[in-house]
């Protein structure tokens, strides 16, 4: 499920250091789930999907559909965006994001071991 482009991060203000592929890639399929979810009628243009850490739950990955907040870090790829907040970095470090839309148009994600 490997893609032969990583996403690419425009913006990554809490952690300069770290780019795209270091930090995570999005599967082909990740990428349309993704375009799919922000180009719903009614989701504002500046909308992605968001990975936090859920308050008190050390090591939970929350997903939400939300504009970025200051120290996200941004990674597009192909106009599906995706936002990193700075203290869940550490967990998608190296990863990859890979997801499907059921027929129902639910998505599920899962998040990977990076491939190639």
């Amino acid at each position: 499920m490997g893609r032969g482009s990583a996403g690419r991060v425009n913006t990554f203000q809490a952690m300069p250091e770290k780019r795209g592929a270091d930090l995570l890639t999005l599967t082909d399929r990740a990428a349309d789930t993704i375009r799919t979810l922000i180009s719903q009628p009614g989701v504002p243009a500046d909308t992605g999907l968001r990975m936090s850490l859920r308050d008190g739950q050390s090591g939970t990955l929350t997903l939400s559909l939300e504009p970025p907040q200051p120290d996200d870090a941004v990674i597009e790829d192909g106009g599906a965006r995706v936002f990193v907040q700075r203290d869940a970095a550490a967990m998608v470090e190296d990863r990859e994001l890979d997801a499907q839309l059921d027929e129902q148009g639910r998505a599920s994600f899962k998040l990977g071991v990076q491939s190639g």
